[in-house]
């Protein structure tokens, strides 16, 4: 399996909204976009990260910075887990596939004996996309405990942005 690094473009995959459209980053060549991937409904500590992030995004859109969500949790889970948390991110998405998860060099998990979902979830990640398509930034974990704290990114973003930084991380 490759395993995705910085500068490499991002992946050829389709998101499903939870409006009913699809969305596909490598179309929206010439903006920063965000993607997070959270383990799901069943996590306490992925709602508290994506409750941080609605209130962020105004940061995030003064950069110029979109934003998507995903998981490996079914439409109608997701919906739920929107409207008990009262969030209106942009552009949230359901149903990313196993297959996608691994793409994305996500770490998998089981889910639990007598969970409502069977299969696995995705574990946490963060990736940023420049307005080449290209990976800016990679944050992943095995741990819900352990994800970049969404001020801190926000401030790398201005700093990327305002002092023209490359991408780190692309010594072989």
């Amino acid at each position: 399996m490759k395993v995705v690094q910085p500068a490499d473009t991002f992946p050829a995959i389709t998101f499903n909204l939870i409006s009913g459209s699809t969305k596909k980053l490598s179309d929206d060549l010439g903006k920063w976009i965000m993607l997070i991937v959270y383990r799901g409904d069943h996590c306490p500590r992925c709602k508290q990260y994506m409750t941080r992030l609605h209130e962020l995004q105004v940061g995030y859109a003064e950069r110029g910075v979109e934003i998507l969500v995903t998981s490996m949790d079914p439409e109608n889970v997701v919906k739920r887990t929107i409207a008990d948390n009262n969030w209106t991110l942009p552009n949230i998405a359901h149903s990313l596939s196993a297959a996608d998860a691994e793409t994305l060099s996500l770490y998998l998990t089981p889910h639990e004996a007598g969970s409502e979902l069977e299969g696995v979830y995705a574990e946490p990640g963060l990736f940023l996309i420049n307005p080449e398509g290209k990976i800016q930034v990679i944050a992943t974990s095995n741990s819900p405990s352990v994800r970049p704290d969404l001020e801190v990114v926000l401030d790398g973003i201005i700093g990327t942005q305002e002092r023209n930084l490359p991408i780190r991380g692309t010594h072989n």
